[in-house]
């Protein structure tokens, strides 16, 4: 089973909130104090970057704070792409060593930074993201791809085998209204699987959750409706189960089978 050889190499989990509004340098340095606190550690990297002058005067700002432990790192990024744009809470952790240190720190960081906020926010999104790599049957991705999941051809193929370094499949899936008390139910679903370049033997995945406030009708318009407007009380430890739970239960299973069905 792919489960079996499932290495993570990645999670990463945020908030859209709202009003926009300009976080100062000593809020940026608030914050790190409340999340040093709340993770028990002093050795987090600090950087505050205001943005370009926009119109009106303005600015765009970055707030970074960093650590790293081997090769495990935690990044928490506050800031704003655009004046007047959603603020972005992002949590990201790279080859943590286990889950539970993941859902730990993001819950004890999400919660020191708000409290540093304060009241009169509102959360419009959530996402959360998993990246991580399994062994493919038989030594080759590009093999296991071609044949056993996208059932080329063996004669008359349009692309040569021989000839390939890099092959990938990607889906997605639109966020439908959530179950009445399941806020989590019903995300949107952005899936790649890949041959990874560092090994051609093994298959990157990346599985991408996100959770609008708002769900689109198919023909992209949006009917607002108070008992339709989703809500986001669960911590990231949450919705970052969510989405693991849909890689072990779902994009696992379907590889699986798809090499299964081709012996």
């Amino acid at each position: 089973m792919l489960k079996n050889s499932y290495q993570t190499r990645g999670l990463s989990f945020a908030f859209l909130i709202g009003p926009p509004k300009n976080l100062t340098r000593q809020i940026g340095m608030s914050i790190h104090s409340a999340v040093c606190e709340a993770l028990g550690v002093d050795d987090i990297g600090f950087r505050y970057q205001p943005g370009e002058s926009q119109p009106g005067g303005e600015r765009t700002f970055s707030i970074n704070l960093t650590r790293e432990e081997g090769r495990q790192r935690l990044t928490v990024e506050v800031g704003q792409q655009a004046h007047q744009q959603p603020i972005r809470l992002l949590l990201r952790y790279e080859w943590p060593a286990s889950n539970k240190l993941v859902f730990d720190d993001f819950d004890s960081t999400c919660d020191a930074a708000f409290a540093v906020l304060g009241d009169g926010w509102q959360r419009v999104l959530a996402e959360a993201r998993i990246r991580g790599q399994v062994h493919a049957p038989g030594d080759s991705a590009i093999s296991f791809l071609s044949r056993d999941v996208l059932h080329l051809p063996k004669s008359g193929r349009p692309i040569d085998d021989g000839r390939l370094s890099f092959m990938a499949l990607q889906y997605e899936t639109v966020a439908a209204e959530f179950t009445q008390g399941a806020e989590l139910s019903n995300p949107k679903r952005d899936v790649s699987v890949e041959v990874l370049r560092q090994d051609p033997r093994s298959l990157y995945l990346e599985v991408m959750s996100q959770w609008p406030q708002v769900a689109a009708a198919p023909d992209g318009t949006v009917h607002i409706d108070p008992g339709t407007i989703r809500s986001f009380q669960s911590p990231p430890s949450e919705y970052l189960t969510n989405t693991i739970d849909y890689t072990e239960s779902v994009l696992l299973p379907f590889l699986d089978q798809a090499g299964l069905d081709q012996r």
